[in-house]
């Protein structure tokens, strides 16, 4: 019986909240204004239609922006094998980056697959014809003692296809 009650008391204030027309009812109406069912941030549909038309523009606009600000490049080598790793002692490389298109190469990102491995980019645009460096360090931790390591690094620029990967690997020592 107390649920039953319970369930009433709780419809009873949900509908009393609300007068005959389902609009909150503890909401003045002010001289000039008009009451809408809609909320604040609601749009017709010609609104909405509008909207998704301009994002759209904006989009192809800035797609083709992207593409004719577009290079290639080549990084080299694109694999690089440590061998042996002594265990907990970083090892660094270095991958040759270089600029086979015709506009500057603007490298946006280098991210590694684990947080063992950091790559540092080159921080300013590189020239047509020009090369730049991308290092890798990796750090191994005693729980890799004794057991194969392949990492990637995955380069983010202004190229097709927007990334490139290298890979480095290696064996760490126990």
């Amino acid at each position: 019986m107390k649920k039953i009650l319970w369930v009433f008391s709780i419809a009873f204030m949900t509908f009393s909240c609300t007068n005959d027309n389902g609009v909150d009812a503890n909401i003045e109406v002010k001289e000039g204004e008009k009451r809408s069912k809609l909320s604040a941030g609601s749009q017709s549909a010609e609104e909405l239609k509008k909207a998704a038309e301009e994002r759209k523009k904006k989009q192809e606009e800035a797609e083709k922006e992207r593409l004719a600000n577009q290079t290639t490049m080549e990084i080299t080598p694109n694999v690089y094998d440590f061998g042996a790793i002594p265990k907990e002692t970083p090892v660094s490389t270095v991958f040759t980056v270089k600029n086979t298109g015709d506009k500057p190469l603007i490298i946006n990102d280098a991210k590694a697959s684990c947080g063992c491995t950091v790559p540092r980019k080159p921080e300013e645009p590189i020239m047509p014809g020009e090369e730049g460096e991308l290092e890798v360090t990796f750090e191994s931790n005693a729980a890799q003692a004794g057991k194969p390591m392949n990492k990637t690094v995955t380069v983010t620029a202004n190229i097709p296809g927007s990334t490139k990967m290298v890979t480095i690997k290696g064996m760490v020592d126990n």
